[in-house]
């Protein structure tokens, strides 16, 4: 009897052990924007705060208006995106680091921000607040990303870049 308590005993130490290590290597930092600061003179955007509902007019394209808002923690977004004529389809995000152009959470932005959208006849709104998440960087370790919007033609399943901008962004700590 005394054996199978000593032996439960080590197992159970093992097993705390590993959770520790577990926790430990998910705890610690991610150093993505660190790695990969933002170089002087490079101009960027920085995301919408507040809890204005309404996108905010972008006066330097008068085709297009892509508006990237800060959501409940680092690294969690939202965008608003206003767009001519189009045929119906999908538009989604692609993201990159902006100085290595090294692709952000490629799966999960484009699942995240896919917004499914009906032919349109003129300028209008085709996103609204859809939600996305970048995983690479810690909270407060800003560093530039390109944000690009992408159009996939329902017909031809063709796809195209739609728009682009620099953001300041952080990555969201899992």
């Amino acid at each position: 009897m005394k054996k199978t308590w000593y032996i439960v005993f080590i197992v159970l130490i093992l097993i705390i052990l590993a959770l520790v290590m577990i926790f430990y290597t998910k705890a610690s930092p991610d150093n993505f924007g660190k790695n990969h600061p933002i170089p002087d003179g490079l101009e960027y955007n920085l995301p919408v705060t507040g809890k204005s509902h309404k996108a905010p007019v972008d006066t330097l394209d008068s085709n297009s208006c892509l508006v990237l808002w800060n959501d409940i923690q680092g690294g969690v977004y939202k965008y608003d995106f206003f767009y001519g004529p189009l045929p119906a389809g999908d538009i989604f995000l692609k993201c990159f680091e902006a100085t290595e152009n090294i692709p952000l959470s490629v799966k999960e932005i484009q699942e995240r921000s896919k917004v499914q959208i009906d032919s349109t006849a003129s300028f209008t709104q085709l996103v609204n607040k859809q939600q996305f998440s970048i995983y690479e960087g810690d909270w407060e370790d800003y560093y530039a990303a390109r944000i690009e919007v992408w159009f996939r033609d329902a017909a031809t399943n063709q796809e195209r870049k739609l728009v682009e901008k620099i953001y300041r962004v952080e990555g969201w700590m899992r």
